[in-house]
């Protein structure tokens, strides 16, 4: 059986941004059952835990074969499990897996700065910048949705006509 780690509590703020979400989002629409395991601040922190998830973060995902942390390597190893997540073929894989990365490490990081923003400045005047950045990326030509199973896995870039 899959289990899969989460935060027994979050605040507000925080709900629907912690990266367990990506890896049941991806569990569900593959079909496949799990479990979760929730754990408190204190219970991430112990060399037990810390075994799983070096950096006592979730998730952290164990099935009968292997145990895993990091989302990102989380989600690829769920998509080779799944045709609904990942393509089959080793060309379809690798694109997959390049977006992957970019998802994580090119497109998050920014975008988790403009959260921050977002939720930590709200009355700051730097808060108009959010605005323009957005303007800017709209016309640009992409459009960016969360989206925790098609294309990246992560984040999905959608290339979108501009008129």
């Amino acid at each position: 059986m899959i289990t899969i780690t989460a935060y027994d509590w979050v605040p507000d703020f925080a709900k629907g941004l912690v990266r367990d979400l990506r890896v049941r989002w991806a569990l569900e629409e593959a079909g496949l059952e799990y479990r979760v395991r929730l754990v408190t601040h204190e219970e991430k922190l112990p060399p037990s835990y810390r075994a799983l998830q070096p950096f006592s973060q979730v998730p952290a995902y164990q099935d009968d074969d292997v145990a895993l942390f990091e989302s990102g390597a989380i989600l690829l190893h769920i998509g080779r499990k799944s045709a609904a997540l990942l393509p089959t073929d080793q060309t379809g894989q690798a694109r997959a897996t390049a977006w992957v990365f970019a998802a994580l490490n090119s497109i998050e990081p920014f975008i988790m700065g403009l959260i921050d923003v977002d939720l930590f400045s709200r009355e700051e005047p730097g808060r108009r910048k959010v605005g323009l950045i957005g303007k800017r990326w709209s016309r640009s030509g992409f459009l960016i949705l969360r989206n925790a199973c098609a294309g990246a896995i992560g984040w999905k870039i959608v290339s979108r006509s501009v008129t």
